[in-house]
């Protein structure tokens, strides 16, 4: 047995930059029909900057970049950035309906549609750290066919049939590759995270009618009752009978969107790998009963952007409280923005699980799951057989391997469905671990790391 305190193994790639190009995001392969819509996306549109939609990142008077050393702003100081904010919007002509995000918190700025005028005057002005291109992330579309959904909404089987589940409308803008015009960036080093601290869990007894898949069985399980996690993803469904989601702190980042609904049904299956009910019917999660909170940056055929990703750590950032957990089922390319949010969130005692990529890829190309830093966990995903899944991402960030190949998962509509693949499955295993001790213990490595360095195994004990 052993532990994992927070000192990671270096990555010596992680020079944060602004100017990047972003590769394709998570391509779960998880339910083709639950995932199902009429839009497709190549991979060559997923991570593809939005064409005139900038990030503006604000000076921080203490380390000249907001998303580092912000954690310590008085009321008085943030209340300086909104006016600074405004008057900037206002001096460069930004219009209200051209402004995407504002970005409140370890991240201060604001992301927009703008012209190359205004980028260039932006740029100018002695408030501005720099400007990054937005981008799309995406969760992509899966293809197994194995999956099985039961629960309410009757049975759903993955064989390229028919669905009852209505086909959304997409609400992203199909976004065109302009030249990158962005300046390289060198971030600051960030503060030093508290000590990590070991909890003792509750173990618990599945009640007689719970399904306990080997996923869980496998990484190991308590009862997570009072603790609470934060899931940037697709939503949650709201209704299901085996989470525990709290409405009150849940939000919506999608322009224009208040509803938390998971349309896609990514975040379901994320939330209930993590937190679903020990209640005697559907599935166990490893952290039981434990509150998820819906932080909604995907929309109903599974497009998000780098900006409303900020916009939700810098929410979890303000609203968590030290010993919570933010999961983060996602990936983009490289983001200083992003990765910078997430080093300063976790600095503050918030526990990150992140996926370490499903292009079985080295992940230093990649953000958040690149970050190397106290509080965040990077995780690559592996079979039954405990060798690692061959389309995971590996790399010298990635601190446990975690169950993602055929997992049981919670479903939208209510059940629970098995089949899943990805590393989108694999880090809420570790969140839930998280969750119950504050820390990741292993049991074992993998076979097959493609690094050489073979990863331990996330467990509770």
């Amino acid at each position: 047995m052993t532990i994992k305190s927070g000192l990671k193994r270096t990555v010596s790639c992680l020079a944060l930059a602004s100017a990047v190009t972003l590769v394709g995001c998570q391509k779960e392969e998880l339910m083709e029909n639950q995932f199902e819509s009429s839009v497709e996306q190549s991979p060559s549109e997923i991570g593809n900057a939005i064409a005139g939609q900038y990030i503006v990142v604000f000076k921080n008077g203490k380390s000249k970049l907001s998303s580092s050393g912000s954690n310590d702003m008085s009321t008085t100081e943030r209340a300086s950035f909104s006016t600074m904010r405004d008057r900037m919007l206002n001096e460069a002509n930004i219009s209200r309906t051209d402004l995407v995000q504002k970005f409140d918190g370890v991240v201060n700025g604001f992301a927009a549609r703008l012209s190359e005028e205004q980028v260039a005057n932006l740029r100018k002005n002695s408030n501005v750290a720099y400007i990054e291109q937005d981008r799309v992330i995406s969760l992509g579309k899966g293809n197994n066919k194995d999956f099985t959904n039961t629960g309410k909404g009757g049975t759903k089987k993955n064989n390229g049939g028919t669905t009852t589940d209505p086909t959304p409308t997409p609400t992203e803008p199909t976004p065109t590759e302009p030249t990158p015009t962005d300046p390289v960036t060198t971030e600051p080093a960030p503060a030093p995270a508290p000590a990590p601290t070991t909890n003792s869990y509750t173990t618990i007894t599945p009640i007689a009618g719970e399904n306990l898949p080997w996923n869980i069985e496998r990484v190991g399980y308590g009862d997570g009752t009072g603790k609470t996690v934060w899931v940037i993803d697709s939503g949650i469904d709201t209704d299901h009978p085996d989470l525990n989601v709290d409405l009150s702190r849940s939000v919506s980042f999608i322009y224009g969107v208040t509803s938390v609904e998971d349309g896609y049904g990514h975040g379901t299956s994320v939330a209930g790998v993590i937190a679903a009910k020990n209640n005697g019917s559907g599935m166990i999660g490893v952290a039981a009963n434990a509150k998820v909170v819906a932080l909604r940056v995907f929309d109903d055929v599974g497009s998000g952007t780098v900006s409303r990703a900020i916009s939700a750590v810098n929410h979890a950032s303000t609203y968590a409280k030290p010993g919570d957990v933010v999961n983060m089922s996602l990936g983009a390319g490289i983001s200083s923005t992003l990765d910078n949010a997430v080093i300063a969130a976790a600095a503050k005692g918030i526990f990150f699980a992140i996926a370490a990529g499903n292009s079985g890829v080295d992940c230093s190309g990649t953000s958040p799951a690149r970050v190397d830093a106290p509080g965040v966990y990077t995780i690559s995903a592996m079979d039954v057989y405990n060798r690692l899944w061959s389309s995971s991402n590996y790399g010298a960030s990635v601190d446990f391997a975690a169950p993602g190949a055929n997992v049981t998962v919670t479903t939208k509509g209510g059940g629970i469905g098995s089949g899943g693949y990805g590393t989108s499955f694999a880090a809420p295993h570790v969140a839930g671990v998280l969750l119950l001790r504050g820390t990741v213990y292993s049991q074992g490595t993998i076979t097959g790391d493609k690094d050489n360095t073979p990863d331990p195994i996330a467990s509770v004990k």
